[in-house]
């Protein structure tokens, strides 16, 4: 079995449905489209919580009398399981913070004429124990030690993260099952119809001889060829979008590479497996079957 005949039958096949072939080439491109969109959107809001947990920061704000001496209360907090880091940020480094955080925006401060800002223990926490129900629990621990008046930790904002998170990795397998369904049936019905068309080629050709492998494989690379070609103008696609995206959100997560990849390999697994579904299911010679008597002299 030689694989330049291999190839002039594949593109006979092809070119013999070249409009349905190029058709459903788009079809699934759209459909891949779908999917590696979620894929790189989910990929981006984690790498955003990933982001927040790892610069995660707790506030614990003291009295006074703690702001004086904070020693003995950093070293309680450091202790803390979870804490990787603590450091003290008096009242007048607060203070500092806030007017260079509001830039021009100053005069506020300046009628207040006095610094109500009050001092505070500031803990990093390892990324592992960044998430909602440690911070909770780490809040409540905070407000047990004496000299801390208030507790401000931002898990509003992991909440969030984590929902959304959760979220779009329930629209991704829904997603996924959907476009897999979907290119899949058009791959196995552009195969099938070729397989119609050329039914009587079949049959002749068994006749004479040749092997079940020659007449599948130029129908299950036309199922391949057609997921690959899809696949890549999915890509092409993505990258416009990215483009277009890049010049509204500065510097979007886009890993080209795994993109790249997981794009062409979803269209050859699925065109794949559309082209497969169409050769066992058809009630042809092609399935597996005894093979029909060879023609021979009478």
């Amino acid at each position: 079995m030689k694989l330049g005949y291999l190839l002039k039958e594949t593109w006979r096949t092809i070119s013999r449905n070249f409009s349905q072939f190029s058709l459903a080439s788009a079809v699934m491109a759209i459909c891949l489209l779908l999917t590696v969109l979620f894929l790189v959107i989910t990929l981006n809001v984690l790498k955003v919580s990933a982001s927040a947990a790892a610069w995660a920061e707790i506030y614990a704000f003291v009295t006074d009398d703690i702001a004086e001496e904070p020693t003995p209360l950093l070293k309680r907090v450091a202790d803390i399981a979870g804490v990787t880091a603590v450091r003290f940020v008096s009242k007048t480094e607060a203070f500092e913070e806030l007017r260079a955080d509001l830039g021009s925006d100053t005069l506020l401060l300046d009628v207040l004429g006095k610094n109500p800002i009050p001092a505070s223990i500031r803990l990093t926490l390892h990324p592992d124990y960044a998430n909602v129900e440690n911070v909770n629990a780490l809040e409540q621990k905070l407000l047990l030690l004496p000299g801390v008046t208030e507790v401000w930790s931002g898990k509003e904002l992991l909440a969030k993260l984590n929902q959304a998170l959760k979220t779009l990795l329930v629209l991704d397998i829904v997603i996924f099952i959907i476009v897999a369904s979907s290119v899949i049936f058009i791959a196995f019905q552009t195969v099938e119809s070729s397989i119609t068309t050329r039914a009587q080629e079949v049959e002749i050709m068994e006749l004479v001889g040749a092997s079940r492998t020659t007449i599948r494989v130029p129908f299950i690379l036309q199922g391949v060829l057609q997921g690959i070609f899809g696949s890549m103008v999915a890509f092409l696609l993505i990258l416009i979008i990215f483009r277009v995206v890049t010049s509204f959100i500065p510097a979007p997560f886009f890993p080209s590479e795994v993109v790249f990849g997981s794009t062409v390999i979803l269209g050859l697994l699925f065109g794949l497996g559309g082209s497969l579904l169409a050769l066992n299911r058809l009630p042809s010679t092609l399935v597996a079957k005894p093979k029909l008597q060879r023609l021979s002299s009478p």
